[in-house]
């Protein structure tokens, strides 16, 4: 009985040695030149062979793809009809260099090349290229020309992006080194790219201004790297000056998903957080002194139409009472300015029901001449906080107040879909007045003679936009408007 090997190596046509020379000719049942030049023929790549003196030899048809040329219009030419001018004289220094020397001048692997089209314009094009074996006469080279033009127009996309963000952003290796930095970066610090590419991120020009701010850079990249975006607020040195940005890192993915480099960016936000101080001692003069001064006022005022004759009782009485509007708004705007400074960033589940009754309810006591007719709208959860009431509060508030009824009837309805609830405050009074819409129900710019009088509404819109939700307003008829709240839905008790 004969040895399987041994007909294993019969059937090969090998030595059995293991060896490269051993191993089964895939083609040997095939007409190798034939399938190669069928190979060739059929490949999307174009495929140009040239000699030592620069003539094309061979020109496959894919290259009429790329290069407008059908084959028979190159063979016979230089290849320099394919290359532009002005690289022309490089080109042939560097075969004749490779002639002489055997010295690769290019990657032969994978060089990226303009070349020229029949009409005149350049194709940028990869060639890949190798040399026949040196038995053939004259020294033929072949190089494999593949169209990048879409990846370079994709990647001039990523740098007209890249560069021209007001944001300060950057590319960073998995270990947190620059690879790469914007133009705003760098007209931002006055620095060169050189300056700051191949620095660690957080020993790079902005982070060096304090321990704090190199702590966060390093935690920013060990959080992306880990997979996780990272947020901070963090002061950092400017050009001329430090700054407080809004500082990230994000982790970026290749195309096997896996974490291949980490995109830091920095917004300046120095104006906006000095603003926001402004607006505190602003809050506070306007929650302790102007508040007291009015209390004040009224008081006063109260005494004097208690004590005056009847001719100057009735000024008396219009000073308190507008006095008493002027406390009214001082506490909504405290709402506004708290719903402003106050950062609200954790929101729940808040069931839609219980707080439109207990809104419902005080809103009853307060006006007792008013009807307000409630729906049942169920076991609805919406996406909000604390501040939910004052959102209904101040709409059906607004409702019943300015109207021109004795007795006023303000409807509510509630509908809801799968993301939303929609919570609609229906009135009998005139309507709201097109100046009172400006900037809230409408996208009209606030000018100085041109805004609402009111704050009220100012702070629901401000609420709902925090939760993501809006405010809309519908003129009914001739007499009666509707105001819609949208608020997101929630299915969940989840936080």
């Amino acid at each position: 009985m004969s040895n399987p090997d041994e007909r294993v190596g019969d059937r090969s046509g090998s030595s059995g040695d293991g060896t490269a020379d051993s191993l089964p000719d895939p083609l040997a049942a095939y007409d190798e030149g034939s399938f190669f030049r069928q190979l060739v023929a059929n490949t999307t790549e174009g495929v140009l062979t040239i000699a030592e003196d620069h003539t094309i030899v061979f020109a496959n048809p894919a290259i009429e793809d790329i290069l407008g040329y059908a084959p028979d219009e190159l063979i016979g030419k230089s290849k320099l009809t394919v290359i532009p001018e002005r690289l022309r004289q490089a080109h042939v220094a560097g075969l004749e260099a490779y002639i002489r020397t055997g010295d690769k001048h290019i990657d032969w692997d994978g060089v990226e090349l303009p070349a020229v089209h029949k009409d005149g314009h350049e194709v940028p094009v990869s060639i890949s290229l190798w040399e026949h074996p040196r038995s053939e006469d004259p020294r033929l080279f072949t190089g494999l020309f593949r169209d990048i033009s879409e990846r370079k127009l994709r990647e001039r996309r990523f740098e007209a992006v890249f560069n021209n963000t007001y944001q300060f952003t950057g590319l960073l290796d998995r270990e947190g080194t620059l690879l790469e930095v914007n133009e705003t970066t760098l007209s931002a610090t006055g620095l060169e790219r050189d300056d700051l590419v191949g620095t660690p991120l957080w020993d790079s020009f902005w982070f060096r201004s304090s321990d704090r701010a190199r702590r966060i850079a390093r935690e920013g990249v060990e959080c992306a790297r880990d997979g996780e975006f990272f947020r901070e607020e963090v002061r950092v040195q400017g050009g001329d000056r430090t700054a407080i940005i809004d500082f990230s890192v994000r982790p970026v993915m290749d195309h096997r998903d896996e974490i291949r480099w980490l995109l830091p960016e920095g917004r300046d936000i120095t104006g906006h957080r000095t603003r926001e101080q402004h607006l505190h001692v602003l809050h506070r003069l306007l929650r302790h002194n102007l508040r007291n001064d009015l209390n004040v006022i009224s008081g006063y005022a109260e005494m004097l139409a208690s004590d005056v004759d009847d001719e100057f009782r009735a000024y008396a009485a219009e000073i308190a009472a507008t006095a008493a509007e002027l406390i009214d708004t001082t506490e909504t705007a405290k709402k506004l300015a708290d719903s402003t400074l106050e950062r609200h960033t954790r929101q729940y589940p808040v069931a839609l029901q219980p707080v439109l009754s207990a809104v419902v309810d005080e809103l009853r006591d307060a006006y007792p001449e008013s009807t307000i007719v409630r729906p049942d709208e169920g076991d609805l959860l919406v996406t909000a906080d604390e501040r939910l009431a004052t959102v209904f509060r101040e709409v059906i508030e607004n409702a019943i107040e300015h109207t021109d009824q004795r007795h006023p009837v303000v409807k509510l309805g509630v509908t809801a879909d799968a993301e939303t609830v929609d919570v609609f405050v229906t009135d009998d009074g005139p309507g709201i007045p097109e100046t009172e819409q400006t900037g809230i129900f409408n996208e009209e710019p606030v000018t100085q003679t041109d805004h609402g009088s009111g704050l009220g509404l100012w702070l629901t819109e401000l609420i709902l936009d925090d939760y993501g939700g809006s405010l809309a307003y519908d003129s009914c008829s001739a007499n009666g408007s509707r105001v819609t709240i949208t608020l997101p839905r929630r299915n969940d008790l989840e936080d």
